[in-house]
């Protein structure tokens, strides 16, 4: 923003506003004057951008650097993680499906890399400490402290989400044969995460004619379905695609199956 005339105070906050609603890892829930409201993992967060603009005001030209403290206090108003052993927080550890260009943005905010792993579809596994109202992601200096591996976060927190799942999610069933549908909607934060429990996905499997199919369009929802009948397959897959673009916290809509008890994306014939 070099070069151009300082902004306004309104100016400075449409200008935050805009590039916080660009912010994969945030939620922006709204402004109200001087007061930003956004969503942070799970936790509802305001800020008075006052301050921000008068450091602003003494150097225009550094808007970015500002703008990148401002984020800088967000994220450290959620709660801190600061458990020495990865004991204390083992059984609140699960995995959290996200898009890969979350890694961008940690990258290019400087912040600690985020301990994950590839999946499929663009999607990578991230994973995080559970709490009531939020969660915080573990990043290389949690498991460095730790002294574990990311195999073993990994394990620990498939594991603890097939506990999750077994006691609290809850799924629709509908339909009979080629119309069958399984919609897991919890609203946990995980639904769309449980794609990772293939015993799961292998137990719907003789429901359906033909092959499952699976989708998984934005964090809350996962949907399995049969291809069999090829009007409902298009007509889903359809629907999919809507979601995962216009849905809060979308994931992909890329189609996936279960080969050989193995998560597969699926390809139209």
């Amino acid at each position: 923003m070099s070069g151009q005339s300082p902004l306004s105070c309104a100016e400075f906050a449409i200008e935050v506003e805009q590039r916080l609603q660009a912010e994969p890892a945030i939620d922006f829930l709204g402004r109200e004057g001087e007061v930003i409201q956004v969503r942070a993992g799970q936790q509802r967060l305001r800020i008075d951008i006052k301050p921000f603009y008068n450091a602003y005001t003494q150097a225009p030209e550094h808007f970015d650097l500002v703008y990148a403290t401002l984020l800088r206090v967000l994220y450290e108003q959620t709660p801190a993680r600061e458990a020495k052993t990865f004991s204390e927080v083992a059984q609140r550890v699960l995995p959290m499906l996200k898009p890969i260009m979350l890694l961008n943005a940690v990258f290019e905010k400087k912040l600690p890399m985020l301990a994950y792993r590839p999946f499929l579809a663009d999607l990578i596994i991230t994973y995080v400490i559970d709490e009531p109202q939020t969660v915080a992601y573990i990043n290389e200096r949690h498991l460095e402290r730790w002294g574990i591996g990311e195999h073993v976060l990994h394990e620990q927190a498939l594991t603890n989400l097939a506990a999750r799942t077994q006691e609290r999610a809850r799924f629709l069933v509908t339909g009979e044969g080629a119309q069958r549908l399984i919609i897991a909607n919890s609203q946990d934060g995980y639904d769309a995460t449980r794609i990772l429990l293939p015993n799961l996905l292998a137990s719907w499997q003789p429901h359906f004619p033909g092959t499952m199919v699976i989708g998984i369009p934005n964090r809350d929802f996962l949907i399995a379905f049969s291809d069999a009948d090829e009007s409902i397959l298009t007509s889903v897959a359809h629907q999919i695609q809507l979601d995962a673009a216009q849905r809060d916290n979308g994931l992909t809509d890329q189609l996936f199956t279960i080969e050989d008890g193995q998560v597969r994306e699926y390809r139209w014939v």
